[in-house]
């Protein structure tokens, strides 16, 4: 297996408690509070009580606590940061999970997993995280774990098309003054870390090349426009947003939902 296009090492502790989506709940709470999006995730999926959950790129294993409270059989985190698997263990402890959920240390695109093993795998924030041919091996992965039947839910942010057009076509258009805005507008983190960005397109693609059955992706509700240095320009991103015909170019995040 080839080296991770991006490095474990870069996802440090300082990521987890500081930049990574929940890390304001984690902290406050050491790890008992938790960010919206698991929740969605499991609603979204429609988990069952006695399911068998995966989440592969568990960061701080959030969504194994919770996946066992709403009464999954059994909950398994799979992550490659050693950092974060040391907060996902310290989530477990802080939450009454009795002994039902445990985080691996391994890589996505060799899950150290049986085949037919699980009824729902999530992967959240962790595609735009993956090239192109790394997202297709775990995803892989994930198809020869999931039993007959089984969903795969992931989230992915941020929705490749708020940059490549939404932005560019700002920048590039109007009013001049606006052409001094810098010609990518990812932050730091982003460009270290952010390899395989997808859109609706992209996604639904990769899913179905992995095999799943009925691959679909949607768009989110979150609308992320901080990185426009003007404060009346991102009033775009909540106008395209709003209306169905354009709101690829205005939502920021992705679902992507594909069945064994």
């Amino acid at each position: 297996m080839k080296v991770p296009r991006v490095a474990p090492e870069l996802y440090d502790a300082d990521y987890y408690l500081h930049v990574a989506a929940g890390a304001l709940e984690w902290s406050e709470s050491r790890g008992s509070a938790f960010h919206g999006v698991y929740a969605a995730a499991l609603d979204k999926a429609g988990l069952n009580r006695g399911d068998v959950v995966v989440d592969v790129g568990t960061g701080r294993g959030e969504l194994l606590a919770l996946a066992v409270a709403r009464g999954a059989d059994r909950a398994i985190g799979v992550e490659y940061s050693p950092a974060a698997v040391e907060l996902a263990r310290q989530t477990l402890a802080a939450n009454p999970t009795a002994g039902r959920a445990e985080v691996v240390h391994a890589d996505a695109r060799a899950l150290p997993l049986p085949d037919a093993t699980a009824d729902l795998v999530t992967m959240l924030d962790i595609v735009e995280h993956l090239t192109s041919d790394e997202l297709s091996d775990a995803l892989r992965e994930v198809h020869r774990i999931l039993r007959p039947g089984g969903l795969l839910l992931a989230h992915t942010m941020p929705n490749r098309d708020i940059y490549t057009v939404t932005y560019r076509l700002q920048r590039g258009l109007v009013p001049t003054r606006w052409r001094a805005w810098p010609r990518d507008p990812r932050n730091d983190f982003e460009h270290r870390m952010h390899v395989g960005e997808l859109n609706l397109g992209s996604l639904r693609r990769a899913l179905r090349r992995a095999g799943f059955a009925g691959a679909r992706a949607e768009l989110g509700e979150w609308i992320y426009a901080d990185f426009v240095p003007d404060d009346r320009a991102r009033v775009l991103y909540h106008r395209l947003a709003a209306h169905r015909p354009t709101a690829r170019f205005g939502v920021a995040d992705l679902w992507g939902l594909g069945r064994r």
